[in-house]
């Protein structure tokens, strides 16, 4: 059961994995070996099956700053399969959980150290973000042990890899993103709209390894598209970055 105070525990793993991705089942194998936690292996959203229902949850142009691209069918099933996740912890009563995609690799000692301190800092309502690169800038001050820091993001990174996830954090963001318009991590960098307590963790032990694997799972995009994103994407970020100015104290 979850504690509203004192100390946390991490002692579960969720690996989100793709059914029909069999070049990646062995790398899931092991970090089921190699990760010291209870791990559960859950059954990531298929955005190729034409079943799925997209309108259920994706409302485009719902939230400001407007996010200026429709989102393709594997980008809402990453969504939902995140919310797969949160709601897992949530019916486990779990205090909180690592969540990782199925393309994470881990450098053991580094992880080890980086697990360490997350649990020295982390309270009930967080999310500990564990990227693969560090382009995020500190809100204040940085703790740090054995040159790993924790600190809160001026503007949350891209990239949803691993992040441990506490059950009140889970709660409420399963509670906002029963709509959603924009890609997960993009959702996650709205942190006055959820107002959950996001810290980023640098270094980790943590690496990304798609490419290894055959690649992203996500469609590529047409050339007129990317050009499209290279003229929208600055526009967007300008605007997110003045409302993430504006809404500084919330």
């Amino acid at each position: 059961m979850r504690k509203l105070s004192g100390k946390l525990t991490l002692k579960n793993c969720l690996i989100i994995h793709l059914e029909r991705s069999l070049e990646r089942k062995p790398q899931v194998r092991k970090l089921k070996e190699n990760l010291p936690y209870r791990t559960k292996v859950i059954e990531a959203i298929d955005g190729s099956k034409p079943d799925n229902d997209f309108s259920k949850n994706y409302t485009p142009r719902l939230l400001r700053p407007l996010y200026p691209f429709s989102l393709r069918p594997a980008e809402v099933a990453t969504f939902q399969s995140h919310r797969k996740c949160w709601q897992e912890i949530l019916d486990r009563g779990l205090e909180a959980a690592l969540i990782i995609e199925d393309d994470v690799d881990i450098i053991n000692r580094e992880f080890t150290a980086a697990v360490k301190l997350a649990m020295k800092e982390i309270k009930m309502g967080d999310l500990i973000r564990f990227p693969i690169k560090l382009r995020e800038k500190p809100r204040n001050r940085s703790v740090m042990r054995e040159n790993i820091s924790i600190f809160e993001p001026t503007l949350v990174g891209l990239g949803m890899v691993a992040q441990i996830v506490t059950f009140d954090a889970a709660r409420r963001l399963l509670e906002q993103t029963e709509r959603f318009d924009r890609p997960v991590d993009t959702y996650l960098q709205l942190r006055w709209k959820h107002k959950v307590h996001i810290l980023t963790l640098w270094p980790n032990g943590v690496r990304e390894i798609s490419s290894i694997l055959g690649g992203s799972l996500i469609q590529g995009k047409s050339n007129g598209d990317r050009l499209r994103r290279e003229v929208l994407r600055p526009l967007y970020r300008a605007k997110l970055g003045t409302y993430a100015f504006i809404n500084r104290r919330k």
